[in-house]
């Protein structure tokens, strides 16, 4: 039974020789970066909204000094429709980055494809403002 067994299984130094073998080969399977390798999920929650113009506003409303509930209220109710709300943390890809300028005011938008819907929907912050700051009254 050993005779059979240490035939079966090799000498002690094909085994060390497959051994080496063996993590040389999980080593580079796991260094190597995967050419297939498909977007990476992430968990994303906060207020988003289902168009790219509708995230505007909503940043535009922050902008003015809204918190986030009354802004996505506002936006909602100036197109009639439900666009911006809050997302519990869900499953999306990130599907990339937009710099929108409007109105004097720079916009960081980015979209995200939610997942199992395959639906994209838009966050974003305010970057900046091109404006220059006005003199206060006093120094006039």
């Amino acid at each position: 039974m050993a005779k059979r067994f240490a035939s079966a299984c090799g000498t002690g130094r094909d085994r060390t020789a497959r051994h080496v073998l063996g993590v040389a080969t999980l080593t580079a399977l796991c260094l190597t970066p995967a050419a297939d390798a498909g977007p990476a999920l992430e968990r994303v929650k906060g207020f988003f909204c289902n168009a790219k113009n509708d995230s505007i506003a909503f940043l535009q409303q922050k902008a003015k000094g809204e918190n986030e509930e009354m802004a996505a209220n506002a936006v909602n109710k100036s197109i009639a429709a439900f666009s911006c709300a809050y997302y519990i943390p869900a499953t999306a890809v990130h599907t990339g980055e937009h710099t929108v300028i409007e109105d004097g005011l720079v916009f960081k938008l980015e979209s995200y494809m939610f997942l199992p819907e395959k639906v994209e929907r838009w966050r974003g912050t305010v970057f900046g403002s091109l404006g220059t700051a006005r003199p206060a009254p006093a120094d006039i």
